[in-house]
């Protein structure tokens, strides 16, 4: 009993406390606003009071206004046809021998002689047929008066500012001039030539400053030895020269001038028909594709006239290439130029820092 009353007399023992539930505070990260576009003033119109003046248009406007610019960046290259099965192989074969094969026009020239050395300045339009960087160069010269020529050049040393030195190797000159033989030669020269292409058809305008060793030289040296030599040299070469075999290669040269203007007429008619149905050719391009054309074939009829009209425009092309290259206003780079390999690594995202 006592047990028991002990027992009742015992306080109850308070439950265990259980640890209150700890709720973390909430981050509260802000949301990005729309992006808006920055609102922009109004233009302001322009003034029209009495004082303002209008600005002269520049030549870069001027050109603008008649021509892209932008077009000269192109070349003709870019825009040729296939060429002919039998045109392939002919110069594939003729490039074994010449490499580099020219058509001279003379404009105008001015020749003379020191001490038996031949000496001259010539301006030239050129037909560049087939280009290349080295090897033989064989050229048609066809001279004001209509005679013609075949030179060769045997080498060429570039120099500064588009100018080179070409060593000059024999050629075959004819004259229509009365009283003068129909062929002469040149054995050897040394010339200083520059010339400025056209982007838009293969044509060049040149110069060139020559010295050479022609028959007249060998003349002119045998009268160091006295009159009765030069006139056994003079004898000499009126009987080569004058003979009638000379007489027939005087006509075969001359012979092959309409021949060889014809053919490029025809490639010239040619490549306007390609450029005129190629989507990705200039409209400039084009024009002046037509405009070749029409300088080629009357070239064949009238060898000055047509001489004059592509060298009109090589002088355009020239100078509107120039000028694109000096003033056109060209879009700068956006950032820094990337070099590698692979494409470059997207940038990272922008961090967003957790506000509490």
């Amino acid at each position: 009993m006592t047990a028991l009353r002990g027992l009742h007399h015992q306080r109850p023992k308070a439950p265990a406390k259980v640890p209150a539930k700890v709720e973390l505070p909430s981050v509260v990260v802000p949301s990005t606003p729309p992006s808006t576009p920055p609102s922009t003033p109004p233009s302001t119109p322009p003034s029209t009071s009495a004082d303002a003046t209008p600005s002269k248009p520049s030549l870069t406007d001027r050109l603008k206004n008649l021509v892209h610019l932008d077009a000269f960046d192109d070349t003709y290259e870019n825009h040729e046809p296939k060429p002919l099965p039998v045109a392939g192989k002919a110069d594939k074969l003729l490039d074994r021998i010449a490499p580099i094969r020219t058509q001279e026009r003379v404009i105008g020239d001015v020749s003379g002689s020191f001490f038996g050395i031949g000496v001259g300045v010539t301006v030239s339009q050129l037909d560049l047929i087939r280009k290349n960087t080295h090897g033989l160069e064989v050229i048609q010269v066809v001279n004001p008066d209509g005679s013609s020529n075949i030179e060769t050049v045997l080498g060429r040393l570039p120099l500064s500012h588009n100018h080179r030195i070409e060593l000059q190797g024999p050629a075959l000159n004819t004259s229509l001039t009365p009283g003068e033989l129909p062929v002469g030669a040149r054995f050897i020269g040394v010339g200083l030539t520059s010339d400025v292409t056209s982007a838009m058809d293969h044509d060049a305008l040149s110069y060139t400053v020559e010295v050479k060793l022609t028959e007249r030289s060998v003349i002119e040296f045998a009268t160091l030895g006295g009159a009765g030599a030069a006139a056994i040299a003079a004898d000499a070469l009126e009987s080569i020269a004058g003979a009638g075999v000379a007489a027939v290669v005087a006509d075969c040269v001359l012979g092959a001038v309409p021949l060889l203007s014809a053919t490029l007429a025809i490639a010239s008619a040619r490549r306007a028909w390609h450029v005129l149905h190629d989507p990705t050719a200039s409209s400039e391009m084009k024009a002046f594709a037509v405009a070749h054309t029409l300088g080629d074939t009357v070239r064949v009829f009238a060898p000055l006239v047509g001489t004059a009209i592509n060298a009109s425009l090589v002088g355009v092309a020239a100078l509107c290439g120039w000028v694109h290259m000096r003033h056109a206003k060209h879009a700068p780079p956006v950032g820094p130029p990337y070099t590698g390999d692979a494409a470059p690594p997207p940038p990272p995202p922008p961090s967003l820092s957790a506000v509490p």
